[in-house]
């Protein structure tokens, strides 16, 4: 490599190198030019962390360095992971980083790949998902008419032509229903199919999270009290989604969405709740839709009546007596095996818990015409009836 490259233009060093590009075959003496691209990608982006966390002072890049979190694809962690690694430690060994493990990374999380199916054409070319027409009879090529072979599953790519243009989704359901589809549909660090099917039932969703604010009583100001079921949902939903974000588990995150926003509704049409409970759910619901969600949660912010940014509120508190079950569920035994469960309240005595054993239907097909002997109770723990 040439030592008198300048760095003052633009560019590649080497492709501006008046000499050393261009030079002489050593096998058949013609000319030649030289390969100016000597770095992988993959090398040419190992540093950044380290200019992220300061351009010039030490102990600025000590302070956060390692980086806490790595999130790659597969590729990422036998390339990239494997260059950055190697570069942290020529840092180190200059005295650019204060880096004593050498590791630049503290926690490594390895995502799953979006995949769609891939199509040929008679001829063996690949085709994208646009070129296809499905009908009853199987999938054909719209230009040609000729039918199309489907092959298997494969990583988005362009060589394969099985990618989904960003656009034509985005335009069609918008950028939240594709963001919310890619974090529903399995765990993260799994491989996740884009289908038309999971993203309209994803854009469905939208409208039924619209449905919660469009049905808000704006006239209702007061602040929610008591213990409803709707408020202790709301809250342990605010725990459950960020206990998930933090675990990575954007997809169980997202079940608790469904459960919840399905409470909201029943609670809107049956009148079930006090419209305070009903508002501060749809306020919690819009703060934590936010990181899944943004553009939807904005406008849900601004449907309550807010004028700044739901992005900038803070996460919803969740009210440590509303997070605690108020009921037991007791397993009934009898004559030692377990027939049946019931669910009791955490202050319910002896008495009460005794009558409703020998009221469960379970209990009561089961005992039939034998006569009961005793009847065990021990609170908290379990009923036992002997016969």
């Amino acid at each position: 490599m040439p030592k008198d490259v300048s760095f003052d233009t633009p560019g590649n060093p080497l492709a501006n190198h008046p000499s050393w590009k261009f030079t002489t075959c050593p096998s058949c003496q013609t000319e030649a030019v030289r390969e100016t691209d000597t770095l992988d990608t993959f090398v040419d982006s190992s540093w950044y962390y380290a200019r992220f966390a300061g351009a010039q002072d030490l102990e600025e890049r000590a302070y956060w360095m390692p980086v806490d979190q790595y999130v790659g694809g597969v590729e990422h962690a036998v390339l990239h992971l494997l260059y950055s690694r190697f570069v942290a430690r020529g840092l180190r060994d200059t005295g650019e980083l204060d880096l004593p493990s050498g590791e630049p990374f503290a926690g490594l999380f390895t995502q799953g790949m979006v995949t769609h199916e891939t199509y040929k054409s008679e001829d063996g070319k690949w085709l994208e998902p646009g070129q296809i027409e499905r009908r009853d009879s199987g999938l054909f090529e719209i230009d040609s008419d000729r039918q199309v072979t489907v092959g298997p599953i494969e990583k988005m790519s362009k060589s394969k032509k099985n990618t989904v243009d960003p656009d034509r989704i985005i335009s069609e359901f918008g950028a939240d229903t594709a963001r919310w589809f890619v974090l529903s549909d399995s765990p993260p660090d799994r491989d996740v199919e884009w289908t038309q099917s999971g993203a309209e039932g994803a854009f469905r969703f939208v409208q039924r999270i619209w449905s919660v604010f469009d049905d808000i009583d704006e006239t209702d100001n007061s602040a929610a009290t008591g213990a409803s079921d709707l408020r202790r949902a709301s809250h342990r939903a605010a725990v459950a989604i960020d206990k998930a974000i933090v675990e990575f588990r954007f997809n169980a995150a997202i079940a608790v969405f469904h459960e919840w926003v399905t409470g909201i509704r029943r609670a809107q049409t049956d009148g079930s709740e006090a419209g305070s409970a009903i508002r501060e759910a749809a306020s919690y619901l819009a703060i934590c839709l936010t990181p899944f969600m943004p553009h939807l949660a904005e406008a849900c912010w601004e449907r309550l009546g807010h004028t700044d940014l739901v992005s900038v509120a803070p996460w919803p508190v969740s009210d440590p007596n509303l997070l605690e079950d108020d009921t037991l569920i007791l397993p009934v035994q009898v004559n030692g095996k377990r027939r049946s469960e019931i669910t009791v309240s955490k202050t319910a005595q002896k008495a009460d818990i005794e009558a409703a054993a020998l009221a469960d239907p379970a209990t009561i097909a089961f005992v039939g015409d034998q006569a009961i002997k005793k009847v065990i109770v021990v609170p908290g723990r379990i009923v036992n009836i002997v016969v």
